[in-house]
């Protein structure tokens, strides 16, 4: 069980009902780390406006941001997060086989190209908390230096996320199975 309960737009003082709305309105809901971190409402929005930026704004296909999504989600081991992710990047068209190799922590072996060099990035920076020389240059060759920044912000923005998903044992949504293997 959750050690915070979600609340309710009803639930939040009138002036904070506000961030409820915001966060509502860019994902179609208010749930997961959302509905934990309203009860400090400014903080939510702060997070949701961040996360609206690096997930729907960064100029990479959904694809490719869903596959760093899941590859930072499985280094973090956040089961909540790499379901709704999983879900969304099958939608955007990732591969099943490339979505299991992140989940069994087997990618990037059996990956290649884009997806190969971005979770080879993710896993460096969590594993190691460094990147290599010959990743960093990879990826900042191929998606240039702003987006390998931004890439770095969607990243972070997940360790976030996920750290407010550990903390406050936020369970997965009824019906939704585990995906990472324990």
């Amino acid at each position: 069980m959750a050690r915070l309960p979600n609340l309710t737009r009803e639930q939040l003082k009138p002036e904070d009902q506000k961030f409820y709305d915001a966060i509502a309105d860019s994902r179609g809901g208010v749930r997961g780390p959302y509905g934990v971190l309203l009860h400090s409402p400014d903080l939510a929005a702060r997070v949701a406006h961040t996360g609206s930026y690096v997930r729907y704004n960064l100029e990479l296909p959904e694809a490719l941001r869903e596959t760093i999504i899941l590859a930072t989600a499985r280094e973090i081991k956040s089961q909540y997060e790499f379901a709704a992710h999983a879900r969304l990047a099958r939608q955007a068209g990732l591969s099943e086989a490339t979505i299991q190799a992140i989940a069994h922590g087997t990618a990037p072996q059996g990956l290649s190209g884009d997806e190969a060099i971005l979770v080879r990035y993710v896993q460096e920076l969590l594993r190691h908390h460094k990147i290599s020389d010959a990743t960093f240059n990879a990826v900042r060759d191929r998606f240039g230096l702003q987006r390998t920044l931004e890439i770095t912000a969607l990243v972070g923005h997940y360790l976030l996320v996920g750290q407010i998903l550990a903390a406050f044992e936020v369970e997965l949504p009824e019906g939704v199975k585990p995906e990472i293997p324990e």
